[in-house]
């Protein structure tokens, strides 16, 4: 008989627990949609820089990243593509893109064992600075990104920040890994201030 009022007891004790944990994780999955701005904490990278249309360098510098990263021995990441200049989509043909694509590495990543540049593609290590961004989850087709971008700009906007440097792609869910375009994410990223 002394089962039950301990059942009732522990219930007490877990039911508010539990509802919080379900709670939080709702908002917390609905808060992933929407705009925010956060300060990027500093990192190492390893960075292929590629000129020219991303439609077509960006398996390149993903074959190059896939391949420099098993010979250092580096744990798996997400690949970004980093254009310097946040609004080189607006400013310059495909044709003529500077991008980094880059994945975080260990602070003590050295060495590139015997991958080398080529006409196409530069290689090396680069440290990013800590960084206020402006950033939005894309779930989907890259060809609607440019919505998501006016989401996050309006958002900027309302803020009371302004956009001063880089544009940035970090690819979750991409076409090696899924095949539905619908299904892909994308985290948008501009660096901003006030």
């Amino acid at each position: 008989m002394k089962i039950i009022p301990n059942l009732l007891k522990s219930a007490v004790f877990l039911l508010p627990g539990i509802a919080f944990m379900i709670y939080y994780n709702v908002r917390m999955e609905a808060q992933r949609f929407e705009p925010h701005i956060y300060t990027m904490t500093a990192g190492k990278v390893l960075v292929a820089k590629i000129k020219g249309d991303p439609d077509i360098t960006m398996d390149t510098a993903g074959v190059t990243l896939h391949n420099t990263s098993r010979k250092l021995k580096l744990s798996p990441s997400y690949m970004s593509a980093r254009h310097l200049e946040w609004n080189q989509r607006d400013t310059k043909p495909k044709q003529h893109w500077e991008v980094y694509y880059s994945k975080m590495v260990p602070e003590t990543a050295t060495g590139l064992a015997d991958i080398k540049d080529t006409a196409n593609v530069r290689i090396f290590y680069e440290r990013r600075e800590k960084t206020k961004i402006a950033e939005i989850l894309h779930v989907g087709r890259y060809e609607n990104i440019p919505e998501s971008l006016e989401k996050l700009r309006l958002f900027i906007d309302k803020e009371g920040y302004s956009l001063t440097g880089f544009y940035e792609e970090v690819y979750r869910v991409f076409e090696y890994i899924e095949q539905n375009p619908n299904k892909y994410e994308t985290l948008l990223r501009y660096q901003v201030a006030m």
